[in-house]
């Protein structure tokens, strides 16, 4: 069970998690959609960082967080007014065209805003916990420092490359059907609000 064990699992389980809509990758496409794929690129760069010390911190207290299953209640209900608010913004957010920045300053907007959404998203460490704490269990995985941090590089391979289909999705779409450009921040929202719902049904059910 080597680095390159620990990356490819790391990898696997990012890609495989990050594949379905999500609050993350629908707001890359949307982003991709309105300034252009190097916005989307950018933002999937700034939420994949983030999603390192996401797995890292989940596999560490690995022990910790699965003796109190109280932490991963709070972490929903954490989420829920999250995922509600940003959902109701984008679902009233006005579709006129923006003043476009320059590259760099794009770059770096689409970073912060691909940060600030992913560490906003905390289920994501629930997710690591279950997935590293099966992996352990079944001997595929080791829980210590080194491995811990090739899991986690592979976490950001994963999903970034997902990160990268959906900005890449977003130009096909603003290239092929303006009338769904122009609907895409409202289906975003309709997308946040969604999750934020199925999330307060997985808390009080």
């Amino acid at each position: 069970m080597g680095f390159l064990t620990h990356f490819f699992w790391g990898w696997l389980c990012s890609f495989l998690g990050t594949i379905p809509f999500g609050t993350i990758n629908v707001s890359i496409a949307e982003a991709s959609i309105r300034r252009g794929v190097r916005a989307g690129i950018a933002m999937g760069v700034g939420a994949s960082f983030v999603e390192f010390f996401q797995s890292y911190i989940a596999l560490s207290f690995f022990n910790i967080l699965t003796a109190n299953p109280g932490m991963e209640r709070a972490i929903i209900v954490t989420c829920i007014p999250i995922f509600l608010i940003i959902g109701v913004y984008y679902l009233f957010k006005k579709n006129t065209a923006p003043p476009r920045p320059s590259n760099k300053a794009m770059h770096v907007i689409g970073a912060a805003k691909g940060f600030m959404l992913s560490a906003l998203n905390l289920i994501a460490i629930p997710y690591y916990v279950f997935l590293g704490g099966y992996l352990h269990s079944a001997n595929i995985i080791r829980l210590e420092p080194e491995f811990i941090a090739a899991f986690a590089v592979g976490v950001v391979g994963g999903s970034f490359l997902v990160f990268l289909l959906y900005a890449k999705l977003g130009q096909y779409i603003r290239d092929k059907s303006d009338k769904l450009s122009h609907y895409a921040s409202k289906i975003v929202g309709m997308i946040f609000i969604a999750i934020a719902i199925s999330q307060a049904f997985r808390y009080y059910w």
